[in-house]
């Protein structure tokens, strides 16, 4: 009889541990694709918006370790220091984040989709000067936290990593 208790009480068990489990995946991907939603509107924050917005200012290579991955700053970097010696100005001629120069914008829709722990995707709708723009953010979780790893800005603009395509 002892055995038989024992047996419904592991059976019970594993259940318990099985549904908690089933039930916390789901969570967990949820929390991970908030963090990086967090990163994404932090990022796409008051820094773009209204007349006077000047955007994130990613001049320096500490900044450039902010928001992109090492290989992505490291590119960015290197070629604005080499177009900076020969007294030219870089591949990078706009905003990295919203791929245009001039930018007046009043709000933005920002949506993640997670694509596993350490990967996710990012859409950030918005309208600037007018004109409706949709930039799609490929993000990695670092041990430094989410970073980006590419922009898509669409159409012709095409992606920020092909700015520097030349560079290895």
């Amino acid at each position: 009889m002892m055995n038989r208790l024992l047996d419904v009480s592991l059976d019970l068990s594993r259940r318990t541990l099985l549904a908690l489990v089933l039930f916390a995946l789901p969570l967990a991907a949820f929390a991970q694709d908030k963090s990086a939603e967090t990163f994404l509107r932090s990022t796409y924050g008051k820094a773009y918006i209204g007349k006077n917005a000047k955007g994130v200012d990613i001049d320096t290579r500490a900044r450039l370790d902010r928001y992109f991955t090492p290989e992505l700053a490291r590119r960015i970097d290197d070629d604005a220091t080499s177009a900076a010696k020969r007294g030219d100005i870089g591949e990078l001629d706009g905003d990295a984040f919203i791929g245009a120069q001039d930018f007046e914008i009043s709000k933005f829709d920002i949506s993640v989709q997670a694509t596993d722990a350490t990967h996710a995707t990012g859409t950030v709708r918005f309208n600037n000067l007018g004109d409706a723009r949709t930039v799609v953010v490929t993000l990695v979780r670092l041990k430094s936290g989410w970073r980006i790893a590419d922009i898509d800005w669409g159409g012709q603009a095409g992606k920020l990593s092909d700015l520097f395509a030349h560079a290895k």
